[in-house]
Order: C-alpha cells, then sequence, then structure tokens
C-alpha cells in the first residue's frame, strides 16, 4: 500500500482525523471512488431496466433480476433479500405482473401460497441485457489484465461481504 499504511486501519475508528492524516485521506478517495460508482450504477440501471421495458422502474428492474437468479421466490423472501419495505415490493411486483414480466404460479406442497415467477417475456429481456452488460463490461476493462480482473473481483467480493453498519 502507498506510504506504508500497510496494518494502520485496523486503530483508525480510535484516532482523530489529526492523528492519521495519511490513512484519512486514503479512505475519502475510497470514499469518493464509491460515490461515483453509485451514481453510474443508478446510470446503468436505469438503462438496463428500460431495455427490459421502458415503464420498468430501476427498483422493480432489480427485482425481477433477483427472480431470474434465484428461482421461483416469494414476496417475503424478495423483501428480505432486498432489504425493501412490503410496500414497495407489493407495488413493484404488480407493476411487473402488469407489464407481463412475472407470473404467479401455485406452491405446489401448499394451496395456500405461491411464488412469482419470471415469464418468457422477462427471460427474453433478460438475456438481452445480459448480452448487452457482458459488451458493456468488456469494452470497460479491455485493457485490464487477466490478474487484474481475478484481484479487482476478489476485492469486490471481500469488500462487500463486510458492509458498513452491519453487525459481524
Amino acid at each position: 500500500m502507498p506510504g506504508g499504511l500497510e496494518g494502520s486501519f485496523a486503530n483508525l475508528r480510535h484516532m482523530s482525523p489529526q492523528d492519521a492524516p495519511a490513512e484519512q485521506s486514503v479512505i475519502l478517495d475510497i470514499e469518493a471512488g464509491i460515490a461515483q460508482l453509485f451514481r453510474s450504477a443508478r446510470y446503468v440501471i436505469r438503462r438496463y431496466s428500460a431495455e427490459v421495458h421502458p415503464e420498468l422502474q430501476p427498483t422493480g428492474f432489480s427485482i425481477l433480476r433477483h427472480i431470474a437468479q434465484s428461482g421461483p421466490s416469494q414476496a417475503s423472501s424478495i423483501i428480505a433479500a432486498t432489504g425493501l419495505d412490503k410496500s414497495a415490493v407489493s407495488r413493484q411486483l404488480s407493476a411487473l405482473r402488469a407489464l407481463g414480466l412475472l407470473a404467479t404460479r401455485p406452491d405446489p406442497t401448499d394451496g395456500r401460497s405461491s411464488y412469482l415467477v419470471t415469464t418468457p417475456l422477462a427471460e427474453e429481456r433478460l438475456a438481452a441485457v445480459r448480452r448487452l452488460v457482458t459488451l458493456d463490461y468488456a469494452e470497460r476493462f479491455e485493457t485490464w489484465s487477466g490478474d487484474e480482473l481475478t484481484t479487482f473481483a476478489r476485492l469486490l467480493e471481500r469488500f462487500n461481504d463486510n458492509p458498513p453498519g452491519v453487525p459481524r
């Protein structure tokens, strides 16, 4: 790490900014980069949502993608996985059904319950988005080496495994 900062972040929470200016500067640079990443992600998610359907909201896209990746889902599992409140999920599920992107299937083990599944239209549109994502990222990473990509993926996974404010 530049400037001999290895290991110096472990005690940073107990230091004042005056005690650790180099460490604080690095953390602020990281935070600025993450803020830019969020801005970029919001733009990209809006773009991918519109690719699926012009009326699809980004939250609906995220829910649809979750169902496509996880398989048949109940609203409660979507709420747990996304952290969205029940009313927001309910509104988005209604919109996804109205757009022909989601269907409801009865639970074969419990007739009182049902599962949400993607429709063939949703699968077709999500496949087109996956192709677009592949092209977007291939272009973005075209100058990166295989080792850089592997390291980046590993560090992203490590970073995301420990979100701030979540008890360990």
